[in-house]
């Protein structure tokens, strides 16, 4: 019963397909996927970039000591359920199970997991928020669909790219911010679509291909200062290598900086930045600023009296070097937010750096946020975009570290090394 679920949820010319190339792709040794995962590896650390590999539990019980060893080159080795089994398919309690089970091996064979993602991108809120706090440090399960020129060079979009998008079930780039944000147990650090597979078999992109997409997918995600989580699949490494090449040089020539990082130093890095704040002093006519945070935070000024002696970093904004600033009181380069502004507006607006007012000061800020104003952006990019283009005078927290624009993170679904691996989960499907 479960296998002919699996079938009818796939469809036979996705699984005749797929099978196909499996069977191009892997033997029944790990020996071919193991060399391709460590020329991944090897290109990516010529550009100073260690991956996310998402690992099945059962794939680390298995080849224990490469996957020891990815880690100990600086790899992170993420959880990617025990089996790779759809967790939609399983009760609540099943698939708590899959994830405890995962770590427990993870542990056994000390390996690290810090995060995990479902196989499949298939998840629900109920499994996640019912994860006991502490269990892992982030989640990337969440999918933001950034759409590109690419998706029109073929018209035939075939069936693997759209079983794949259907599985993922992304949210629009166009409505959704691509940044991680806290759920009540950890951190969700969304990941960006479409995927290799997506464009390499779904539709037939060769390496030029695929290096254009995820340059516009990295330009795009570099425009509005958000997170390119880029998803891959070791099976396709390969076929990849230039793509990654091309993808990483172009990612070091952009200016402000590209933060490259693993997603457990970007959920740390949330972590840390939750913590920053800023003392607001009166001063005559003046208003003393006062940031406590770590050297790393990115302090960003527009609009304010002797900006101009401070370096610009992009478009109006000019990054402080001191963690003391003086500024006008009039009006106050903060955001300021009427009584009764809901609370997850509250959350979004600080998690993206901003310094917020709700005091009787509150309409004395430059930018003023009431339930009217909210009830005309009927999205968070809506709502940035509207702070982000005011004239008004500010200054804020940046979302990322030492200056970067934006964050670059490559990850992969190591799913499997031999073709055993994959037949095994009919077992279990």
């Amino acid at each position: 019963m479960k296998i002919r679920k699996w079938f009818e949820k796939r469809g036979l010319r996705f699984v005749i397909k797929r099978a196909s190339i499996l069977l191009d792709r892997y033997r029944i040794t790990p020996a071919k996927a193991i060399a391709r995962i460590e020329d991944n590896l090897a290109t990516l650390a010529r550009f100073g970039c260690s991956p996310t590999f998402f690992t099945p539990g059962i794939v680390v019980q298995r080849y224990s000591r490469f996957i020891q060893g990815l880690q100990a080159k600086g790899a992170e080795i993420a959880v990617h359920s025990f089996q790779h089994i759809d967790l939609n398919s399983l009760t609540l309690i099943e698939a708590r199970e899959q994830l405890n089970k995962a770590i427990k091996t993870f542990n056994n064979k000390g390996i690290e997991g810090c995060g995990f993602r479902c196989p499949y991108l298939s998840y629900s809120d109920e499994l996640l928020e019912s994860l006991p706090t502490g269990l892992f440090g982030y989640s990337s399960n969440k999918a933001i669909w950034l759409d590109g020129s690419h998706q029109n060079q073929n018209k035939g979009q075939g069936v693997i790219f759209s079983a794949l998008r259907r599985f993922y079930n992304p949210k629009s780039f166009a409505e959704t911010i691509s940044l991680p944000w806290y759920r009540s147990n950890m951190i969700e650090v969304p990941v960006c679509v479409p995927d290799d597979l997506q464009l390499h078999d779904g539709l037939n992109l060769d390496s030029e291909g695929i290096s254009q997409a995820w340059i516009e997918m990295l330009h795009q995600t570099h425009q509005r200062g958000e997170l390119f989580n880029l998803i891959f699949h070791p099976e396709l490494g390969s076929g990849c290598k230039q793509s990654f090449e091309e993808l990483l040089q172009e990612a070091i020539r952009l200016k402000p900086v590209v933060w490259i990082a693993r997603l457990r130093d970007i959920s740390d890095w949330w972590r840390e930045k939750s913590n920053f704040k800023v003392k607001i002093t009166p001063k005559t006519t003046k208003l003393n600023l006062n940031f406590t945070c770590t050297p790393r935070a990115t302090i960003l000024a527009r609009g304010v009296d002797k900006i101009e002696a401070v370096p610009i970093w992009e478009g109006r904004y000019h990054r402080l070097q001191l963690n003391t600033f003086e500024v006008s009181m009039n009006p106050r380069p903060f955001i300021g937010l009427a009584e009764g502004i809901p609370e997850r507006v509250v959350s979004f607006l600080l998690e993206q750096g901003y310094i917020l007012d709700n005091n009787e000061t509150a309409r004395s800020c430059g930018i003023y946020l009431d339930n009217e104003i909210l009830t005309k952006l009927p999205n968070d990019v809506e709502l940035v975009n509207y702070i982000e283009s005011s004239p008004s005078p500010l200054v804020r927290f940046w979302r990322w570290p030492n200056g970067a624009k934006n964050a670059l993170s490559i990850t992969g679904d190591l799913d499997a090394l031999t073709l055993l691996d994959y037949v095994s989960r009919l077992f279990v499907a």
